[in-house]
């Protein structure tokens, strides 16, 4: 009993060295809970900044039995068409404004969605590099994706948060 309580405090713990080793707990979807359905997914990023470019890579894992869907915009979209990732500067936690284009659009549809199927995992890359105001020079950087996807897709309100853990990396930006 006392390891399942230590490892319960490390999966909680952001900032324990050992929290990207732990998956996340199931998230009810909102609305959801009283049907008892989850979606028992883990999310996680990798970052590879070299050659003037920032190439986050999103995966995420569906651990249950259960289909998830995925926002279109982080599971498959080649760039961005709004602020899709929580970017700050690192220290001091200033945010990296996002200079991409703002698409305003309406309530997403199913067709806004990428199926994940039960015990499956799916990977996708996004150049970012052109959406943020790197700094000029050398810099660290911290980022992270929050956002929600569904447990079932006919019923879009029922959504459920999918977060990532911070990703610390370096980037060295050219000169303007």
């Amino acid at each position: 009993m006392r390891r399942r309580t230590l490892l319960l405090g490390a999966a909680l713990c952001p900032l324990c060295p050992l929290f990207p080793l732990f998956p996340l707990f199931p998230v009810p979807a909102a609305g959801a809970a009283k049907r008892g359905e989850t979606m028992n997914v883990h999310a996680s990023l990798t970052v590879e900044a070299k050659h003037e470019k920032v190439l986050v890579t999103f995966r995420i894992e569906n651990r249950g039995e259960r289909r998830a869907w995925l926002p279109r915009a982080i599971a498959a979209d080649e760039s961005l068409s709004g602020r899709l990732f929580d970017l700050r500067r690192h220290p001091g936690d200033a945010e990296v404004a996002y200079i991409g284009p703002q698409v305003k659009r309406g309530p997403m549809t199913a067709a806004d969605y990428v199926e994940l199927a039960p015990h499956s995992a799916h990977t996708h890359t996004i150049d970012i590099t052109p959406f943020y105001a790197f700094a000029p020079g050398l810099h660290t950087y911290v980022i992270r994706y929050r956002g929600e996807g569904l447990s079932d897709v006919k019923q879009l309100e029922a959504t459920g948060a999918i977060d990532t853990a911070e990703v610390m990396f370096s980037h060295t930006a050219p000169s303007t």
